[in-house]
């Protein structure tokens, strides 16, 4: 499965640990490209996660629904890594559901698969660690933003991360994410454009 979309996960992965030709002919063995149309679900709510993706293009969010209303908790974009990973790691059903906000490509490996490189390739397991760090760092710095950060320190916080981002994203969702009302952005983005005037 020698294609450009495999160089990115393998170029990504020789960052943390460089591979023998041996580990990466196992990897790659193992990875799966996936497509979705914008509107679908890489996992709904209430199924179990079987895959660990890298977003190769496009955008997801992932939200929880409690009593009808959708929760945005995180956006991902290319080169992220896209999961419900609780499900992923536990088996369980997923709370989390993980939504195409636009066409989206990722490269996939499944648990099982996972497991077994894990246990055959000592660097294939420190990958999974880092990796796994990774996304931890990710889901404090959330945390940490929600109870430190105002409304404002947040978009303009999510704004760095990626400028594309109003483009791909409906403002409901942003708001939903930053804990405030659409109206609230509203004003929000209307002080800060004004700033740049």
């Amino acid at each position: 499965m020698q294609t450009n979309k495999s160089d990115i996960l393998k170029r990504a992965f020789d960052k943390l640990v460089p591979l023998s030709e041996v580990e990466w002919a196992a990897m790659e063995s193992c990875l799966k490209e996936r497509s979705f149309k914008k509107g679908s679900f890489l996992c709904q709510q209430g199924n179990v996660e079987k895959y660990l993706s890298i977003i190769t293009s496009g955008t997801c969010r992932g939200f929880y629904n409690k009593d009808g209303e959708e929760i945005s908790v995180t956006f991902m974009f290319s080169k992220d890594y896209v999961s419900a990973y609780y499900s992923f790691l536990t088996n369980r059903p997923s709370l989390l559901a993980i939504q195409a906000l636009t066409p989206v490509h990722v490269i996939s490996i499944s648990k099982i698969d996972l497991d077994y490189l894990c246990a055959t390739y000592k660097n294939a397991e420190r990958i999974g660690r880092l990796n796994a760090e990774r996304i931890y760092r990710r889901k404090e710095e959330r945390e940490i933003s929600l109870l430190t950060m105002s409304a404002t320190e947040r978009y303009k916080e999510l704004l760095n991360r990626n400028p594309k981002l109003l483009q791909q994203i409906p403002l409901k969702y942003i708001a939903s994410y930053l804990g405030i009302q659409p109206a609230s952005l509203s004003r929000i983005r209307k002080q800060i454009q004004g700033l740049k005037d």
